[in-house]
């Protein structure tokens, strides 16, 4: 599908920060343009090339970096107390998504990649900037035969599930050059990382977007890669989890029905299933979540991305 004038500037200025990503209202399903766009800042050291993709980063945020230079070895990065590994793309250069907690405090905070080229070590050092998320508060009330899911430990059972399913971290992306679209068209309803009170009481997080959608809405895969889960949860009722290579994992929830089996590869786009209204849910809608290495975060931030493949 190719995207309108309209659309590329709206992905242009979400990448770069000109609008953040939780004030839209209204999507449709775009997958990424190519070629590769210009890095909003580059670092040389040693002949090595350091490229990023993103001028800040807000709580529960997603930023892409490059890594480029001859001779170069098992880079490695250190950001927020967390160390990651670049991944390859055949014979380009290194990448590694660079992630924000949606628990992270907000400021100045460091950033370190490091890099092997025979006996030598490469670095690099960058302070990074953590925006505020700036979070909602929302209040919901479930209705009585589903009240029993507000029960902190059912949601602590199943984030300590998906947790076990998502801890595979494969080598390389199972994603195209497609890159990432979004699991359907129409408006968001309730954006990533809300603070929520349910049943005036229960408190939890928000650890996705809903989208509106009617029963039986055709839920679309937001990029090619393998089906790691596709059976019912508790609070996220019958759900499909994505693996795309690299511990990125998407999440389609609240399904009516589901058209994958756990296995199975999936192309971008491909229907997977059919929106509804099952488990922690008051009504029918899609709610869609992307973990990455096992932080929850902004979905709309990998849309945006331009990602290689």
């Amino acid at each position: 599908m190719l995207p309108t004038a309209r659309l590329i500037l709206t992905c242009l200025m979400l990448t770069l920060g000109l609008i953040p990503a939780r004030a839209q209202d209204s999507v449709e399903i775009v997958f990424q343009p190519a070629p590769r766009p210009m890095p909003t800042a580059v670092m040389i050291e040693s002949g090595a090339r350091l490229e990023f993709y993103f001028s800040s980063l807000m709580q529960g945020g997603l930023g892409l970096l490059r890594l480029a230079g001859a001779g170069i070895e098992g880079p490695r990065l250190d950001f927020l107390g967390e160390e990651r590994r670049f991944f390859r793309v055949e014979d380009d250069a290194w990448y590694a998504l660079l992630i924000v907690d949606m628990n992270a405090s907000p400021g100045l905070r460091q950033l370190t990649v490091r890099a092997d080229r025979g006996l030598e070590e490469i670095g690099f050092a960058r302070d990074i900037r953590v925006e505020s998320g700036r979070f909602i508060l929302q209040e919901f009330d479930l209705p009585p035969d589903r009240a029993y899911l507000v029960d902190p430990a059912v949601e602590a059972a199943e984030f300590a599930r998906l947790d076990e399913i998502t801890a595979e971290n494969g080598p390389t992306p199972l994603w195209d050059a497609d890159g990432f679209g979004l699991p359907l068209e129409g408006d968001t309803t309730s954006p990533f990382g809300a603070f929520r009170v349910l049943n005036d009481g229960v408190k939890t997080r928000h650890t996705g977007w809903d989208q509106r959608a009617s029963s039986e809405t055709p839920v679309h895969a937001m990029a090619s890669g393998r089906v790691a889960f596709a059976a019912p949860l508790e609070i996220r009722g019958d759900a499909v989890l994505i693996d795309h290579g690299v511990g990125v994992y998407t999440l389609y929830a609240h399904l009516s029905a589901t058209n994958v089996t756990a296995g199975e590869a999936v192309d971008a786009g491909q229907i997977i299933g059919l929106s509804g209204n099952s488990g922690r849910s008051s009504g029918p809608h899609l709610h869609w979540e992307l973990i990455v290495e096992g932080h929850w975060l902004d979905g709309l931030d990998i849309v945006a991305l331009w990602l290689p493949s």
